[in-house]
């Protein structure tokens, strides 16, 4: 439990003030019982180079932190961009690389720890659009664990735009878990995912 919290706080270290603004208005992201929330504009302090412009929306399942919880490294996040913003395959593959690099990076300085050989690797494929005109992708990720186990660790992702054109904006939905597909905490992110709406 310590080292959760500690972790907890270190994250909240990383996020500048404007990271607590509200999204109402904007769109409708459910929080569901016990889950957390965190808002942070874009450009992202952990990953500058990332080239968008609006927010990050995120939820974190309870046990994000938590090396013995069933949903460790379990959250979603959304990247609220505006609609003319290009996403393919290629481009949320590089990008998400950076944002874990980053994301380590930052978290390691905060903790005065040498994330020494820690990898970052994406893997992606598109899957068939929608009929909802949803666009989908599908993955894994080996990423370092900065925050609590200085270890790697695969998660499994799946990615879906879900675009907003009466506002002229598109929510790029992630979806992360180390978890199987068939574990319950993708039955909860789902939900987070299917519930989405713009406003």
């Amino acid at each position: 439990m310590r080292m959760m919290i500690r972790a907890l706080l270190l994250l909240l270290l990383l996020l500048p003030a404007a990271a607590f603004a509200e999204t109402e208005g904007w769109f409708h992201l459910p929080l569901p019982d016990g889950w957390r929330r965190e808002t942070i504009p874009f450009p992202l302090e952990f990953a500058p180079g990332l080239e968008y412009e609006g927010l990050e929306e995120l939820r974190f399942a309870p046990g994000m932190f938590d090396a013995e919880a069933d949903d460790f490294w379990s959250y979603a996040f959304v990247w609220w961009i505006p609609d003319h913003t290009p996403i393919d395959a290629d481009r949320l593959a590089r990008d998400l690389r950076a944002y874990f690099a980053g994301l380590t990076a930052s978290v390691a300085r905060s903790r005065k720890i040498d994330p020494q050989g820690a990898k970052h690797e994406i893997t992606l494929e598109a899957a068939a659009p929608a009929a909802d005109s949803r666009l989908e992708y599908t993955g894994t990720a080996n990423v370092f664990d900065s925050f609590v186990t200085l270890e790697q660790v695969r998660l499994q992702f799946r990615v879906t735009r879900t675009p907003c054109p009466e506002v002229g904006y598109q929510a790029v939905i992630f979806e992360l878990s180390p978890q199987p597909r068939s574990h319950p905490i993708w039955t909860d992110l789902a939900a987070i995912r299917d519930e989405f709406c713009c406003e």
